[in-house]
Protein backbone atom coordinates (compact mmCIF):
# COMPACT_ATOMS: atom_id res chain seq x y z
CA UNK A 1 0.00 0.00 0.00
CA UNK A 2 1.28 3.48 -0.83
CA UNK A 3 2.35 5.51 2.16
CA UNK A 4 1.20 9.11 2.32
CA UNK A 5 3.68 11.00 4.53
CA UNK A 6 2.27 14.38 3.54
CA UNK A 7 -1.24 13.48 4.61
CA UNK A 8 -0.28 13.44 8.26
CA UNK A 9 0.95 17.00 7.85
CA UNK A 10 -1.88 18.39 5.78
CA UNK A 11 -4.90 16.91 7.56
CA UNK A 12 -5.96 19.57 10.06
CA UNK A 13 -7.36 19.13 13.51
CA UNK A 14 -10.98 18.02 13.45
CA UNK A 15 -13.67 19.59 15.61
CA UNK A 16 -15.87 16.49 15.75
CA UNK A 17 -16.68 15.51 19.32
CA UNK A 18 -16.30 12.32 21.26
CA UNK A 19 -18.73 12.71 24.18
CA UNK A 20 -16.44 11.14 26.77
CA UNK A 21 -13.38 13.29 26.04
CA UNK A 22 -14.53 16.89 25.61
CA UNK A 23 -11.68 19.14 26.72
CA UNK A 24 -12.88 22.55 25.49
CA UNK A 25 -15.93 24.44 24.24
CA UNK A 26 -15.65 27.32 21.76
CA UNK A 27 -19.01 28.99 21.07
CA UNK A 28 -20.96 26.13 19.41
CA UNK A 29 -17.90 23.94 18.81
CA UNK A 30 -16.59 21.08 20.91
CA UNK A 31 -12.93 20.15 21.04
CA UNK A 32 -12.12 16.60 22.10
CA UNK A 33 -8.95 14.91 23.19
CA UNK A 34 -9.50 12.17 20.63
CA UNK A 35 -9.92 14.71 17.79
CA UNK A 36 -6.64 16.40 18.71
CA UNK A 37 -4.91 13.02 18.74
CA UNK A 38 -3.51 13.72 22.21
CA UNK A 39 -2.17 10.93 24.36
CA UNK A 40 -1.87 10.68 28.11
CA UNK A 41 1.91 10.82 27.68
CA UNK A 42 1.92 14.34 26.24
CA UNK A 43 3.01 17.11 28.63
CA UNK A 44 0.15 19.34 29.80
CA UNK A 45 1.77 22.39 28.14
CA UNK A 46 1.79 20.63 24.75
CA UNK A 47 -1.86 19.68 25.17
CA UNK A 48 -2.81 23.22 26.13
CA UNK A 49 -0.91 24.62 23.13
CA UNK A 50 -2.77 22.23 20.82
CA UNK A 51 -6.13 23.23 22.33
CA UNK A 52 -5.38 26.94 21.98
CA UNK A 53 -4.26 26.44 18.38
CA UNK A 54 -7.53 24.70 17.59
CA UNK A 55 -9.50 27.44 19.33
CA UNK A 56 -7.84 30.03 17.08
CA UNK A 57 -8.59 27.91 14.00
CA UNK A 58 -12.26 27.56 14.89
CA UNK A 59 -12.67 31.27 15.59
CA UNK A 60 -10.92 32.18 12.35
CA UNK A 61 -13.04 29.75 10.34
CA UNK A 62 -16.21 31.20 11.85
CA UNK A 63 -15.00 34.67 10.90
CA UNK A 64 -14.09 33.54 7.39
CA UNK A 65 -17.61 32.17 6.92
CA UNK A 66 -19.09 35.39 8.30
CA UNK A 67 -17.04 37.48 5.86
CA UNK A 68 -17.74 35.17 2.92
CA UNK A 69 -14.14 34.08 2.48
CA UNK A 70 -14.17 30.90 0.40
CA UNK A 71 -11.38 29.19 -1.53
CA UNK A 72 -11.71 29.19 -5.30
CA UNK A 73 -12.26 25.83 -6.94
CA UNK A 74 -9.13 26.22 -9.08
CA UNK A 75 -7.00 26.82 -5.95
CA UNK A 76 -8.42 23.72 -4.26
CA UNK A 77 -7.81 21.63 -7.37
CA UNK A 78 -4.23 22.88 -7.71
CA UNK A 79 -3.45 21.96 -4.12
CA UNK A 80 -5.02 18.53 -4.56
CA UNK A 81 -2.74 17.97 -7.55
CA UNK A 82 0.28 18.98 -5.45
CA UNK A 83 -0.67 16.55 -2.68
CA UNK A 84 -1.14 13.78 -5.23
CA UNK A 85 2.19 14.52 -6.93
CA UNK A 86 4.12 14.68 -3.65
CA UNK A 87 2.75 11.26 -2.77
CA UNK A 88 3.43 9.74 -6.22
CA UNK A 89 -0.26 9.44 -7.01
CA UNK A 90 -2.50 10.66 -9.77
CA UNK A 91 -5.38 12.91 -8.79
CA UNK A 92 -7.78 10.08 -9.60
CA UNK A 93 -5.88 7.71 -7.28
CA UNK A 94 -5.88 10.30 -4.51
CA UNK A 95 -9.65 10.75 -4.85
CA UNK A 96 -10.10 7.02 -4.23
CA UNK A 97 -8.17 7.06 -0.97
CA UNK A 98 -10.28 6.67 2.18
CA UNK A 99 -8.58 9.80 3.56
CA UNK A 100 -9.70 11.96 0.63
CA UNK A 101 -12.61 13.58 2.48
CA UNK A 102 -10.29 14.67 5.29
CA UNK A 103 -7.72 15.90 2.79
CA UNK A 104 -10.32 17.98 0.96
CA UNK A 105 -11.61 19.47 4.22
CA UNK A 106 -8.06 20.29 5.29
CA UNK A 107 -7.22 22.00 2.00
CA UNK A 108 -10.42 24.06 2.08
CA UNK A 109 -9.67 25.06 5.65
CA UNK A 110 -6.06 25.99 4.87
CA UNK A 111 -7.05 28.12 1.88
CA UNK A 112 -9.88 29.77 3.81
CA UNK A 113 -7.50 30.71 6.64
CA UNK A 114 -4.97 32.07 4.13
CA UNK A 115 -7.72 34.08 2.44
CA UNK A 116 -8.89 35.47 5.78
CA UNK A 117 -5.36 36.51 6.71
CA UNK A 118 -4.89 38.21 3.34
CA UNK A 119 -8.21 40.06 3.70
CA UNK A 120 -7.49 41.24 7.25
CA UNK A 121 -3.90 42.35 6.64
CA UNK A 122 -4.75 44.08 3.35
CA UNK A 123 -6.76 46.66 5.28
CA UNK A 124 -3.87 47.87 7.41
CA UNK A 125 -1.04 50.11 6.23
CA UNK A 126 2.25 48.61 7.39
CA UNK A 127 5.37 50.77 7.26
CA UNK A 128 9.01 49.80 7.72
CA UNK A 129 10.93 52.52 9.55
CA UNK A 130 14.47 53.51 8.49
CA UNK A 131 15.76 52.24 11.85
CA UNK A 132 14.12 48.84 11.36
CA UNK A 133 15.51 48.60 7.85
CA UNK A 134 19.03 49.58 8.94
CA UNK A 135 18.99 46.97 11.70
CA UNK A 136 17.70 44.25 9.35
CA UNK A 137 20.39 45.10 6.80
CA UNK A 138 23.04 44.96 9.52
CA UNK A 139 21.73 41.54 10.61
CA UNK A 140 21.56 40.29 7.00
CA UNK A 141 24.45 41.84 5.05
CA UNK A 142 25.02 41.13 1.38
CA UNK A 143 28.46 40.85 -0.22
CA UNK A 144 27.19 41.98 -3.62
CA UNK A 145 24.72 44.59 -4.78
CA UNK A 146 22.19 43.23 -7.25
CA UNK A 147 20.48 46.02 -9.15
CA UNK A 148 17.36 45.53 -11.23
CA UNK A 149 16.08 48.04 -13.78
CA UNK A 150 12.36 48.67 -13.56
CA UNK A 151 10.26 50.86 -15.83
CA UNK A 152 6.72 52.13 -16.15
CA UNK A 153 5.42 52.59 -19.66
CA UNK A 154 2.35 53.88 -21.43
CA UNK A 155 1.33 51.99 -24.53
CA UNK A 156 -1.18 51.87 -27.31
CA UNK A 157 -1.39 48.23 -28.38
CA UNK A 158 -3.23 47.15 -31.52
CA UNK A 159 -3.52 43.61 -32.85
CA UNK A 160 -6.12 44.02 -35.59
CA UNK A 161 -8.09 46.69 -37.49
CA UNK A 162 -11.07 46.69 -39.81
CA UNK A 163 -9.81 45.79 -43.28
CA UNK A 164 -13.09 46.30 -45.15
CA UNK A 165 -12.08 49.48 -46.97
CA UNK A 166 -8.45 48.54 -47.51
CA UNK A 167 -8.42 45.10 -49.07
CA UNK A 168 -5.14 45.76 -50.87
CA UNK A 169 -3.22 46.50 -47.65
CA UNK A 170 -2.04 43.98 -45.09
CA UNK A 171 -3.06 44.09 -41.45
CA UNK A 172 0.49 45.09 -40.49
CA UNK A 173 0.47 48.02 -42.91
CA UNK A 174 -2.93 49.21 -41.68
CA UNK A 175 -1.97 48.97 -38.01
CA UNK A 176 1.34 50.73 -38.58
CA UNK A 177 -0.41 53.51 -40.48
CA UNK A 178 -2.93 53.95 -37.66
CA UNK A 179 -0.21 54.13 -35.04
CA UNK A 180 1.75 56.67 -37.10
CA UNK A 181 -1.40 58.78 -37.31
CA UNK A 182 -1.89 58.52 -33.53
CA UNK A 183 1.75 59.46 -33.00
CA UNK A 184 1.21 62.55 -35.15
CA UNK A 185 -1.88 63.48 -33.15
CA UNK A 186 0.09 63.21 -29.90
CA UNK A 187 2.83 65.44 -31.25
CA UNK A 188 0.16 67.97 -32.20
CA UNK A 189 -1.21 68.11 -28.66
CA UNK A 190 -3.57 65.16 -28.18
CA UNK A 191 -2.92 63.32 -24.91
CA UNK A 192 -1.47 59.83 -25.02
CA UNK A 193 -3.92 58.66 -22.34
CA UNK A 194 -6.99 59.81 -24.26
CA UNK A 195 -5.89 58.07 -27.45
CA UNK A 196 -4.95 54.91 -25.52
CA UNK A 197 -8.42 54.75 -23.98
CA UNK A 198 -9.96 55.16 -27.41
CA UNK A 199 -7.76 52.89 -29.54
CA UNK A 200 -5.62 50.51 -27.45
CA UNK A 201 -6.66 46.85 -27.43
CA UNK A 202 -4.66 46.01 -24.31
CA UNK A 203 -6.31 45.91 -20.85
CA UNK A 204 -4.15 48.87 -19.85
CA UNK A 205 -6.39 51.12 -21.97
CA UNK A 206 -8.56 51.51 -18.86
CA UNK A 207 -5.65 53.29 -17.19
CA UNK A 208 -4.75 55.44 -20.17
CA UNK A 209 -2.30 52.79 -21.38
CA UNK A 210 -0.12 53.05 -18.28
CA UNK A 211 1.48 49.96 -16.75
CA UNK A 212 2.72 49.18 -13.27
CA UNK A 213 6.42 48.70 -12.63
CA UNK A 214 7.94 46.21 -15.08
CA UNK A 215 11.30 44.46 -14.85
CA UNK A 216 13.04 45.65 -17.99
CA UNK A 217 15.16 42.50 -18.41
CA UNK A 218 12.05 40.30 -18.37
CA UNK A 219 10.33 42.07 -21.25
CA UNK A 220 10.35 40.49 -24.74
CA UNK A 221 13.62 41.14 -26.60
CA UNK A 222 11.92 43.37 -29.18
CA UNK A 223 10.46 45.40 -26.34
CA UNK A 224 13.82 45.74 -24.57
CA UNK A 225 15.53 46.99 -27.74
CA UNK A 226 12.98 49.79 -28.02
CA UNK A 227 12.83 50.95 -24.38
CA UNK A 228 16.61 50.96 -24.01
CA UNK A 229 16.89 53.69 -26.65
CA UNK A 230 14.04 55.85 -25.35
CA UNK A 231 14.42 58.90 -23.15
CA UNK A 232 11.76 59.51 -20.52
CA UNK A 233 8.46 60.65 -22.12
CA UNK A 234 9.92 60.12 -25.60
CA UNK A 235 7.49 58.51 -28.04
CA UNK A 236 8.66 55.37 -29.81
CA UNK A 237 8.11 54.54 -33.44
CA UNK A 238 5.45 51.86 -34.05
CA UNK A 239 7.00 48.43 -33.57
CA UNK A 240 5.80 44.87 -33.73
CA UNK A 241 6.13 42.47 -30.81
CA UNK A 242 4.39 39.12 -30.52
CA UNK A 243 1.09 39.20 -32.41
CA UNK A 244 0.57 42.94 -32.33
CA UNK A 245 1.98 46.41 -32.70
CA UNK A 246 2.89 48.96 -30.03
CA UNK A 247 3.38 52.67 -29.67
CA UNK A 248 4.98 53.35 -26.29
CA UNK A 249 6.70 55.88 -24.10
CA UNK A 250 8.69 55.33 -20.89
CA UNK A 251 7.08 57.21 -18.00
CA UNK A 252 9.50 56.34 -15.21
CA UNK A 253 12.67 54.33 -14.73
CA UNK A 254 14.41 53.22 -11.56
CA UNK A 255 17.18 50.97 -10.25
CA UNK A 256 16.13 48.63 -7.45
CA UNK A 257 18.50 46.97 -4.99
CA UNK A 258 17.04 43.46 -4.86
CA UNK A 259 18.66 42.61 -1.51
CA UNK A 260 17.11 45.72 -0.02
CA UNK A 261 13.72 44.81 -1.51
CA UNK A 262 14.00 41.30 -0.10
CA UNK A 263 14.73 42.65 3.38
CA UNK A 264 11.80 45.06 3.17
CA UNK A 265 9.47 42.28 2.06
CA UNK A 266 10.59 40.07 4.96
CA UNK A 267 9.94 42.87 7.45
CA UNK A 268 6.47 43.48 6.02
CA UNK A 269 5.69 39.75 6.30
CA UNK A 270 6.77 39.81 9.95
CA UNK A 271 4.54 42.81 10.62
CA UNK A 272 1.61 41.15 8.86
CA UNK A 273 2.05 37.99 10.92
CA UNK A 274 2.19 39.98 14.15
CA UNK A 275 -0.84 42.06 13.20
CA UNK A 276 -2.84 38.95 12.34
CA UNK A 277 -1.86 37.21 15.60
CA UNK A 278 -3.05 40.22 17.57
CA UNK A 279 -6.23 40.36 15.50
CA UNK A 280 -6.90 36.69 16.25
CA UNK A 281 -6.45 37.35 19.98
CA UNK A 282 -9.21 39.96 19.78
CA UNK A 283 -11.60 37.31 18.41
CA UNK A 284 -11.32 35.54 21.75
CA UNK A 285 -12.73 38.54 23.62
CA UNK A 286 -16.13 38.13 21.94
CA UNK A 287 -16.17 34.32 22.12
CA UNK A 288 -17.34 31.86 24.73
CA UNK A 289 -14.34 29.70 25.56
CA UNK A 290 -14.07 27.10 28.28
CA UNK A 291 -11.11 24.77 28.65
CA UNK A 292 -11.37 21.78 31.01
CA UNK A 293 -7.81 21.81 32.31
CA UNK A 294 -8.36 18.81 34.57
CA UNK A 295 -8.81 16.64 31.46
CA UNK A 296 -5.47 17.64 29.94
Amino acid sequence: MNKLPLLALIISLSASAAPNSIIAIVNDHLITQDALALSGQDPVKNKLDAVNQQIDILLQMDKAEQLGVKPKAVAVNNMLKRVAKQNSLTLEQLQKRPEFGDIMASIQQKLSLNGLKELVTSKVKLVVSPAELDQALADNPSDTQTLETQIRIAQIAISSVDQTDSLLQSQDDLIKALLLDLSSQIQQGKTFAALARLHSQDESYKNGGESGWLVQERLPKDFIQVVQDLELQELSKPFKVGGGWRLIKVIEKRQIDMHLQSIKAALIRQKKNLYFRNWTKKLRKDAYIEIFNHKL
